[in-house]
């Protein structure tokens, strides 16, 4: 049996809480982290407010960090359990190695070539770990729950620098000026800055509705798929099966003080589920005067409010206002014809 395990996914789904789980199951007591070559405490829970990021994952970005990782747990003591949870490469690493200038990545050929490159990478994993006899675990993004990736859940690593960002804000604006600086410098010569104007110009610009994992993944070799939802609904079952799949025993007492840990994870995740659930019907809510009560983050008002536009050719009186009243018949009082020229995307 091995004893490298790869758990991996291409979003930020959970495999970080995953990681931990297998090790503090499967009764370890500490792991190896590659990145400041210490044997390391296991937590006794790595859960945050918005991640399990207190465990300090083993985390390549793309193939070649990937197989160097293997090798150099080949080289540690065998009766050790190492893991791994490989990323794509970088994006601005990939930018660079294609001599595309992240200035021009907003250009959809661009961004093509780029994402292509990611993808290739990113599937040599799956031979790199059959080829070396390293259990696969991959965690599947369920199309159904797209807007579970509306909220950035990862403060490692700017999207196109290593230095870590300090807050979720930081990587929402690097995000907004990588990929539609010409909007921001359009809309802030016209003045149109203040808070109401950033969410109609996002609502115009975003396309919260194309957030599923279109990555095309070779299944060839072997591996464990396992989908997003099953870990985040069931997670006991899901755990096991996994652990199973690497041949690692179950420590029952382990188990037992897992369980809390996992039902404040668990809670995280179905909270953030809970707008995906809800949000057509806030749509609804609004078009057609329903009463129906709401409290949504500058995120959610954004999403309503590209899906007003772009599905129902509405748009909102929103000048002045900073946030979205507590209930849609306030909203439906708002709306007005649409007159921005859009694209036909739905």
């Amino acid at each position: 049996m091995s004893n490298i395990i790869c758990i991996t996914s291409t979003k930020s789904l959970g495999c970080t809480f995953v990681d931990w789980s297998v090790h503090f199951l499967s009764g370890q007591t500490d792991y190896f982290h590659l990145p400041t070559s210490q044997w390391q405490p296991l937590s006794h829970d790595p859960v945050t407010d918005i991640n399990a990021h207190i465990h300090l994952k083993n985390q390549p970005a793309g193939m070649e960090q990937a197989a160097d990782y293997i090798e150099k747990f080949k080289t540690l003591p065998t009766d050790k359990i190492f893991s791994l949870y490989p990323t794509q490469q970088h994006f601005d690493v990939a930018a660079e190695k294609l001599n595309i200038s992240l200035d021009t990545v907003h250009v959809s050929s661009n961004l093509e070539k780029i994402k292509r490159y990611l993808d290739q990478d990113y599937n040599r994993v799956f031979r790199l770990c059959n080829d070396q006899d390293v259990k696969l675990v991959y965690v599947a993004a369920d199309p159904s729950v797209e807007m579970y990736h509306l909220n950035i859940r990862s403060l490692d690593r700017f999207l196109t620098q290593s230095q870590q960002p300090i807050s979720i804000d930081d990587v929402a604006q690097e995000h907004q000026l990588l990929f539609f600086k010409h909007s921001i410098e359009q809309w802030n010569k016209l003045n149109l800055t203040s808070r109401w104007d950033q969410r109609e110009r996002m609502a115009l610009d975003s396309r919260p509705l194309d957030n599923v994992d279109d990555i095309k993944l070779d299944f060839e070799y072997p591996h464990l798929w396992i989908n997003c939802q099953d870990l985040w609904c069931r997670g006991q079952d899901t755990l096991l099966k996994i652990l199973d799949y690497v041949g690692l025993s179950v420590d029952q007492t382990r188990l037992q003080q897992w369980h809390p840990i996992y039902a404040k994870w668990q809670k995280r995740q179905l909270e953030i589920l809970e707008f995906g659930h809800n949000y057509k019907h806030i749509v609804d809510a609004i078009v057609n005067n329903w009463d129906y009560k709401i409290n949504l983050t500058f995120e959610q008002e954004v999403v309503i409010q590209h899906c007003l536009i772009y599905q129902h050719n509405l748009n909102l009186k929103t000048w002045q206002l900073e946030k979205f009243p507590n209930n849609t018949k306030d909203l439906h009082k708002l709306l007005e014809p649409n007159i921005h020229s859009i694209e036909s995307i739905y």
